[in-house]
């Protein structure tokens, strides 16, 4: 369980400002390892969520917080994913690592080149592009990218690199700094990514809301030391 859920994390950071309205979008990501993933990620206002299909676990940000909620045997578990990333033996190489999973995710970025077509997916028209771009292995790729300024894509785009900063202190791979510059986002890529599902309504408030107390890891490891 907790294998796929680290997978499916690293899915919707390689997949990625304040006064964000609210929406979702509904998508289908390679995750590596873990194979091919269905999310939906809903936002409002600064928050952001993540529900992976098939799983008893989703992803919130908030408060400038990232969290993990996982239900196993009835007993929801918050962790924030922060906290983990500070504890001993993380930077030893015991966290997960997008290299580990196996998901492959652009370093460079080498050419963006329009080819004069339009497609529609999920409703929304945009533009054909073909990407030339370096791996996170050295490989050189090539994908046909559709590309939209549809405002609720930008803002979904715009809430997923604050979620890479906020869940790593780095920068977003190259195709999301990239498509920030540009003012544009993703409505596929390759057979990488592909939006199926766009809509204004992010749910009840209270899905927004942490269901129990994070875990305080701290508190835990004092524990076991007495």
């Amino acid at each position: 369980m907790i294998r796929p859920f680290a997978a499916a994390v690293l899915a919707t950071l390689v997949s990625a400002a304040s006064g964000h309205a609210e929406g979702r979008i509904s998508f289908t990501a390679k995750a590596g390892s873990a194979g091919e993933m269905t999310m939906t990620e809903r936002w409002k206002g600064d928050a952001l969520r993540t529900d992976i299909e098939g799983m008893d676990a989703y992803m919130m940000m908030r408060d400038d917080t990232v969290y993990s909620i996982i239900s196993m045997a009835g007993q929801i578990t918050v962790m924030d994913l922060g906290q983990m990333k500070d504890m001993p033996g993380a930077a030893s190489g015991q966290a997960p690592t997008q290299n580990q999973s196996g998901v492959v995710f652009p370093e460079t970025i080498e050419t963006v080149r329009e080819i004069g077509e339009t497609r529609e997916i999920a409703g929304i028209n945009g533009d054909v592009y073909e990407i030339e771009w370096i791996d996170n292995s050295d490989e050189p790729q090539t994908d046909t990218a559709v590309l939209t300024d549809d405002t609720r894509l930008l803002e979904h785009q715009a809430l997923k690199t604050q979620l890479v900063r906020t869940i790593s202190n780095e920068e977003p791979n190259a195709l999301l700094i990239e498509l920030q510059k540009r003012g544009l986002a993703a409505l596929s890529f390759g057979d990488r990514f592909l939006v199926t599902e766009v809509g204004d309504d992010a749910g009840p408030a209270g899905d927004f809301e942490l269901p129990a107390e994070p875990v305080d890891f701290g508190n835990m490891m004092n524990m076991g030391n007495q």
